[in-house]
């Protein structure tokens, strides 16, 4: 599947197995004590999904795709949650051949978007996004651009109905290559919002290759975040008015490990001056060692944040979602298995969380408003709603 960035990269390899876990899994952390309630979705069998989106405890879409007719046929796939079970709400497949629904965002029971891709049969990749507006879901035509082509989407995040990002990657023959994309829905149209499309990690010039995490806190204050390929997370921020972007730490080693790629996974925040970010930094070699990474803008600056110790610390973060200033949570792995690993934030410091009953496969975290905390895995969700 095309989308990229390490997070799609894992949720692909796992492919569709994951086991269900039917019983309650209660996680205690310091300063935290939250259930996780199993609410498998429908037809585990032939789909996977890719990410969540809560608005309370009975409103969440999770979409993904579905796969058909011997997995020859890749469709899109919707699931809506409504507080008791989840529902199969039909969703365009513009191709018929291959139609991937990567993120969602959900703004109110009348108004959501789904941000993905299309590839048809002649191997040409374009943008796909969709919208619910309380009846049904439709396509929408995105932004173009007489310089970008082969275009896909990753992330979508949204602050009202009028003010909607989407994030991912396209060929733009004026850099001459691959390069981040990001789109806006103005409550009208989409269009193309230029983006610096190169940073500096260590004195040396990259290109910015893909956007595979997004967060928006307001109309002024939006983030993305890349697999950077390089040393250093990169992430840029929309301000009201241009993109830019902001410098984040730079490595040449990480609690003895030589850095060679700094991925950010996930992005949360609880304010403009409250945000996380969490990922995985690579060694280097055929047998890389890999560490998770945490760091935190404080309004001013990021800062990596200290992570954990122990044996149950996770090798890498998947995703990230803040209820407050003094609760957040991560997710990644269990070291050396496909397991779970949530680790919370008090207010003062990172700690891993015992879920003794953890087992499948989770890799994302989403946050509501009403303190409703989901986890979604490609054939399983868990709900908590008194996170």
């Amino acid at each position: 599947m095309r989308r990229t960035g390490a997070l799609a990269a894992t949720a692909t390899a796992l492919g569709i197995a994951a086991a269900l876990v039917m019983s309650p899994m209660t996680a205690q952390a310091a300063g935290a004590d939250t259930t996780f309630t199993s609410i498998p979705p429908v037809n585990p069998g032939t789909m996977q999904l890719m990410s969540i989106s809560p608005k309370s405890a009975s409103d969440a879409w999770a979409v993904g795709v579905d796969y058909l007719n011997a997995n020859t046929v890749i469709a899109t796939q919707a699931e809506h949650w409504n507080g008791t079970a989840w529902q199969v709400t039909p969703t365009p497949s513009p191709t018929g051949n291959v139609d991937v629904l990567n993120g969602v965002a959900n703004i109110s029971p009348s108004d959501a978007w789904a941000a993905g891709y299309s590839q048809n049969t002649a191997g040409s990749y374009s943008a796909l996004l969709e919208q619910w507006n309380g009846t049904r879901w439709a396509a929408a035509p995105g932004g173009k651009a007489a310089t970008s082509s082969q275009e896909t989407l990753n992330v979508v995040a949204a602050t009202s109905p009028s003010d909607v990002w989407a994030a991912g990657e396209h060929f733009d023959s004026s850099a001459g290559g691959f390069v981040g994309l990001i789109e806006h829905f103005n409550g009208t149209a989409w269009s193309i919002v230029p983006n610096p499309d190169s940073y500096t990690s260590n004195g040396i010039l990259h290109s910015v290759p893909s956007w595979n995490a997004i967060v928006a806190h307001s109309a002024s204050d939006v983030w993305v975040a890349s697999n950077s390929g390089s040393q250093t997370a990169v992430v840029e921020h929309w301000d009201g008015t241009a993109w830019s972007v902001i410098p984040t730490p730079q490595f040449t080693t990480l609690n003895g490990v030589g850095v060679n790629q700094v991925a950010v996974n996930g992005l949360a925040a609880t304010s403009a001056n409250d945000v996380w970010a969490v990922g995985t930094v690579t060694g280097f070699g055929r047998h890389a060692p890999r560490l998770q990474i945490v760091e935190h803008w404080n309004g001013t600056a990021w800062t990596v944040a200290t992570s954990p110790a122990g044996t149950a610390t996770p090798q890498g973060l998947s995703s990230v979602a803040a209820l407050s200033p003094t609760d957040a949570w991560a997710l990644g792995f269990q070291p050396g298995t496909a397991n779970p690993a949530f680790q919370h934030w008090d207010g003062t410091a990172w700690s891993n969380v015992a879920v003794p009953s953890a087992s499948g496969v989770l890799f994302q975290l989403a946050a509501a408003p009403s303190s409703t905390l989901m986890a979604l895995g490609n054939t399983q969700a868990f709900l908590s709603t008194n996170g």
